[in-house]
């Protein structure tokens, strides 16, 4: 945690002028420094101690004119749950702040920084990552006891990690913005989730406006890019529309959408006489694979959003939404227009936080997984706007499974009817298997028809795992990969998978005659396997599958790691299979020739 971020400084400040103030000041000495024209800038300190006193002496320093900022430097897509909490009273007894400080979720850990000035500083580790948002979010400004606290993200351990990770992909050596100041650490080709939200069809007309003035005046004010997919679904009672820009802009748009269409209703029904001070709802749109972590274990999450702000939400039923809007769900808001804006802001950090952890794992994979663009690769709907085609494919998108982000129309490359069927095995927590199979078995009758496979839930046996069971799926690579989105998909739904950790246990077949070209000289082939796929491969040695036809080969890892390494495994026994016909075409040539 050496490296800060310094922002509000003046456009023509200077490298040396910024460390001269440093140094006249508190004695630091800065390096690396880099400046940017825009009024912030970068620098490293030779230890955490020493960013520590930077932060405690130069944050509000006034340097021509102007107050800066100074905190930890946290790059952006961290999944850090650590805070930094300054300017506590020191007479502030330890029991009021572990309560202050619990308000916002579970405290993992506290410890005091030791500081020069009068108020005490403290570093908090909270059990999630949206815990520690919820606390730097209100805790920062608040005032206790005279004092106005000061609360910032720090790094965790992982994001130095992830950092030079990110550098090495992609040539970049230098952070671009503070956590929550920009969008430039993130791969750019990476869309951001736009929000999106559900009106009465017959108020799309007040949203607009005559001549569009009104969602006109509604953009020119938020900032936020608006598209109202009036002509989509004609006869449908509702109308979706999609709202891009930053996070306060879209908020600000949605507020804005409800006031109108509030207004409107109410006008309406009191014209009519029906009005009985029943508003209607504030509706947003999200995908159905980020609903489970919405809820949360036991609903924590949707409840704490809940209480905070006072309001009922609601989550409509997932199979009916499916059929009728593709892969989102409805989440419904019950209450004033505060109250409805102040969910919406809160509901939607959540859901981009897990939508940012899914695009980042789909992108440290694309390399590697056949026909996969990061650039087309719409797995949300309204990412470029529109509200697209009802399909059946489990509520996916066509342009997800079968559009121009896969080459030829398919995630392979080439067409399906040609492959090869194949046997898989998935291994899931024993819990979620009533809802993998679905009310008298429609969800798994559903992944099989949309997969083209057959999959079955295998009973448990003597010497199973009583907390796994396992899922067998035949059908060829395109069906695999299917099935095996869609099982995945259900469990983040159903929430069997937290944040941090998202791994699956799958296991293939490869002929027992070719697993020493497969492992190669000294294991080189299923280590250059796990590097380029980030999963971890086992498959037993020679040695150990005499008398076996067909050697099981065991991959662990998040769903994009395994089907990277179950795409290589095949390249690697096509290979092999493909030695074998030559070396026998060479042997019946020699023959033929004697």
């Amino acid at each position: 945690m050496n490296k800060i971020y310094i922002g509000n400084l003046p456009q023509d400040i200077t490298q040396q002028s910024l460390c001269e103030a440093f140094t006249s000041q508190c004695s630091i000495e800065l390096t690396s420094v880099v400046v940017n024209q825009k009024g912030f800038a970068f620098a490293d300190c030779k230890d955490p101690a020493s960013a520590d006193r930077a932060i405690e002496h130069m944050n509000g320093f006034a340097l021509n004119g102007k107050e800066m900022s100074v905190e930890h430097s946290v790059p952006r897509g961290s999944r850090s749950r650590k805070v930094q909490v300054r300017n506590i009273p020191s007479h502030l007894n330890w029991e009021e702040l572990d309560k202050l400080l619990a308000e916002y979720g579970t405290v993992d850990n506290c410890e005091q920084v030791s500081t020069e000035s009068d108020t005490a500083t403290v570093k908090v580790t909270y059990s999630t990552r949206a815990e520690a948002q919820a606390a730097i979010r209100d805790l920062n400004g608040k005032s206790v006891e005279g004092s106005i606290l000061k609360v910032t993200l720090l790094p965790d351990s992982y994001d130095a990690i992830r950092q030079n990770r990110t550098n090495n992909r992609f040539g970049n050596n230098n952070y671009n913005g503070p956590h929550n100041a920009n969008y430039n650490n993130r791969p750019k080709n990476i869309p951001e989730l736009p929000t999106r939200m559900l009106v009465p069809s017959h108020l799309v007309g007040a949203i607009i406006g005559k001549g569009g003035e009104s969602i006109r005046a509604i953009t020119q004010k938020t900032r936020a890019r608006i598209d109202v997919h009036r002509k989509d679904n004609p006869g449908a009672v509702e109308k979706a529309i999609t709202i891009n820009g930053s996070p306060e802009a879209c908020g600000a748009a949605v507020a804005a959408i409800l006031e109108v269409v509030r207004e409107e209703d109410k006008n309406a029904r009191v014209a009519a006489g029906t009005w009985n001070d029943d508003e209607i709802p504030l509706k947003i749109l999200a995908h159905n694979s980020l609903i489970g972590r919405l809820i949360g274990k036991e609903g924590r999450n949707l409840k704490a959003i809940q209480e905070k702000v006072d309001a009922k939400i609601a989550i409509s039923n997932s199979m009916a939404d499916m059929q009728q809007y593709n892969v989102e769900r409805t989440i419904a808001i019950y209450g004033d227009n505060e109250k409805c804006a102040a969910a919406e802001v809160l509901l939607m950090e959540k859901l981009r936080s897990c939508y940012e952890n899914d695009m980042m794992s789909a992108y440290q994979q694309h390399q590697h997984y056949p026909g996969l663009n990061m650039n087309q690769l719409n797995m949300f709907p309204g990412l470029y706007g529109g509200f697209g085609p009802p399909r059946e494919m489990y509520g996916m998108p066509g342009n997800y499974m079968n559009g121009p982000g896969f080459r030829n129309g398919s995630g392979f490359g080439s067409d399906s009817r040609g492959q090869e069927s194949e046997t898989c095995t998935l291994y899931i927590p024993a819990e979620s298997v009533g809802a993998m199979i679905g009310t008298k078995g429609s969800h798994i009758r559903n992944i099989s028809r949309i997969a083209n496979a057959s999959i079955k839930i295998v009973p448990p046996e003597d010497g199973d795992d009583e907390k796994q069971r396992r899922v067998t799926i035949m059908g060829n690579p395109e069906g695999q990969w299917k099935s095996q989105f869609c099982i995945f998909d259900k469990l983040k739904q159903e929430g069997f998978f937290n944040e941090l950790d998202e791994k699956l246990t799958s296991e293939m077949t490869i002929p027992a005659s070719i697993v020493g070209r497969v492992i190669g000289k000294g294991g080189n082939n299923v280590r250059e396997l796990q590097r380029l796929t980030s999963s971890e491969v086992v498959i037993p040695r020679q040695s150990e599958t005499e008398g076996m036809d067909e050697v099981p080969v065991k991959i662990v890892g998040h769903f994009f790691a395994i089907q990277s390494a179950q795409r290589k495994i095949r390249e690697l026994l096509a290979k092999a299979k493909e030695a074998d016909r030559a070396g026998k075409t060479r042997s019946n040539v020699a023959i033929n020739a004697n």
